[in-house]
């Protein structure tokens, strides 16, 4: 949409960058505002519009890799304007769609403040990850599950897995995740689940 704003304020210290696609399909990227940082979860596209929306905080700019494929090559375009640091989990250095060099590898993450935790989640690829924002209660799930257009956990047992993707270690991360505390759901692809997101992913995770 040529009118879309350049983001939308979901909570008070988080926002969803807008008009982003990937391979033509819209998705969502994410910034959070932290007490000394701006944390980005996936990386938008460069545009001096929204280069001046992260600045405008006035704080260095992080952001965190959902997965190897969401490192885009505009994430190089980042790193040089804005000094844009960005992490990606160690297990997803070789992923095939990775296009950038993020900074750093990590296999443990803590330097993101008390309110971050980072949560390896493996599944839809080696080095995939959430993180959950404590404090809101938020849970960024990047493509480990996401939400349909009724509201509920879409299901992506029903997809064909790409070939770096281990549907079974999704299963089991998912499951991992029901041991936190969250409530909204904020994914990569698909839909937003806003509130009763745990509730949802433990009715989804029944059977499997």
């Amino acid at each position: 949409m040529k009118n879309e704003p350049v983001y939308t304020q979901l909570k008070p210290n988080i926002y969803e960058i807008n008009n982003q696609y990937f391979y033509s399909e819209k998705v969502h990227t994410y910034l959070i505002v932290l007490d000394d940082k701006v944390l980005l979860f996936d990386i938008p596209t460069y545009s001096k519009e929204i280069k001046d929306f992260i600045t405008s905080f006035e704080k260095p700019a992080y952001a965190i890799i959902s997965h190897g494929s969401c490192g885009i090559s505009d994430g190089t375009e980042w790193q040089k304007e804005i000094g844009l640091k960005v992490y990606a989990h160690k297990a997803d250095t070789n992923h095939p769609w990775l296009r950038m060099k993020p900074d750093v590898f990590f296999t443990e993450m803590s330097e993101f403040g008390k309110n971050i935790e980072v949560i390896h989640t493996p599944g839809h690829s080696a080095g995939a990850v959430c993180i959950l924002e404590k404090s809101s209660k938020s849970l960024f799930t990047g493509d480990t599950f996401y939400g349909n257009k009724n509201g509920e956990i879409r299901d992506f047992n029903k997809e064909n897995p790409a070939d770096y993707e281990n549907p079974s270690d999704r299963i089991e991360s998912c499951k991992k995740l029901l041991n936190y505390d969250f409530e909204d759901v904020y994914p990569f692809h698909y839909e937003i689940i806003d509130k009763g997101g745990k509730e949802k992913l433990t009715e989804y995770l029944k059977d499997k």
